[in-house]
């Protein structure tokens, strides 16, 4: 069963409540490291592709640092290990968890939607946050950042990242981080799309968003090369180099309409599928046993 957790409240609230909930997770993911690299975490020993991800982390996305710092307080674990998955980029592990969609209201049956792969480790976020717009989103139990969500205003976003691409990169944190700038600060596609271009962050990333307009885009980020798509048929996919890449596209094109719930049987994986005009994030196919199509509300 996917975990629910409710945040609320000042940068510093909001981590230790996603600290306090997912403890348990967080605990466990830590404790399987090597005692080896236990020690050298709690005694902050850490590389310096971590130590610049913390630096940045503290320049650019102050709030998120401020979170970030609360949740390690809160779950028991050191930042620096919070810190060094980012460093890291735990994206995509496997083709199959690169999959994301972003399809307009003119080829779907209600309005826009967004969709990306179901990553096993998932959890739930409501986030009230003291400033900006309130949001839903999925996430995992260590990132601040969101995997798909979105906020009352109707702004969608959805983003996946390749593993490990970071460190080539002249910044030490992903730029995937501003998905959650987006949910807070933007009610439409123009602003959101503007803030990605000109904000720091590296690796290689591909975010897409939506808004109540029914209008797509997706925003390709490669170190410090950014490409915006904006497409003349209101369909976004990447697969990152799935097997059935061309089957999948070929499917997806000729549906009429795009139906959200239909959208598992073209990638065949478990999905988070994001609905702008309805303001709610569905997880179609859970991983585990039990795990049903499920709809979670702002």
């Amino acid at each position: 069963m996917i975990q629910l957790i409710e945040c609320e409240g000042a940068p510093r609230d909001l981590g230790f409540d996603q600290g306090t909930q997912c403890r348990a997770a967080l605990n466990a993911a830590y404790r399987s490291r090597s005692r080896w690299q236990r020690a050298r975490l709690r005694l902050l020993a850490e590389s310096e592709a971590c130590r610049r991800a913390r630096l940045e982390i503290r320049r650019f996305y102050p709030q998120q640092a401020e979170t970030m710092e609360a949740m390690a307080r809160a779950s028991r674990v050191p930042v620096s290990w919070l810190i060094g998955n980012l460093a890291g980029n735990r994206g995509a592990t496997s083709p199959a968890d690169a999959l994301i969609l972003a399809a307009a209201s003119a080829i779907t049956d209600r309005g826009g939607l967004l969709a990306r792969a179901l990553p096993s480790d998932a959890i739930v976020r409501r986030s009230r946050p003291e400033s900006g717009f309130r949001s839903v989103e999925l996430t995992q139990p260590w990132r601040v950042a969101p995997l798909a969500g979105v906020n009352e205003a109707g702004l969608a976003v959805a983003c996946v990242a390749s593993s490990g691409a970071v460190a080539g990169s002249r910044h030490a944190v992903p730029a995937a981080l501003l998905a959650h700038d987006c949910l807070r600060r933007f009610d439409s596609l123009d602003g959101a799309i503007d803030w990605l271009l000109v904000r720091p962050g590296g690796g290689k990333s591909m975010l897409v968003l939506a808004d109540l307009s029914g209008e797509i885009a997706g925003v390709s980020i490669d170190g410090d090369e950014r490409v915006v798509f904006r497409p003349a048929d209101g369909l976004i996919v990447h697969t990152g180099g799935h097997a059935r890449q061309a089957e999948i596209e070929k499917g997806l094109r000729e549906a009429s309409p795009l139906m959200g719930s239909d959208l598992g049987r073209f990638f065949g994986t478990p999905l988070v599928v994001v609905e702008p005009a309805r303001r709610t994030i569905a997880l179609l196919g859970g991983r585990a046993a039990g795990d049903g199509d499920r709809w979670f509300e702002i």
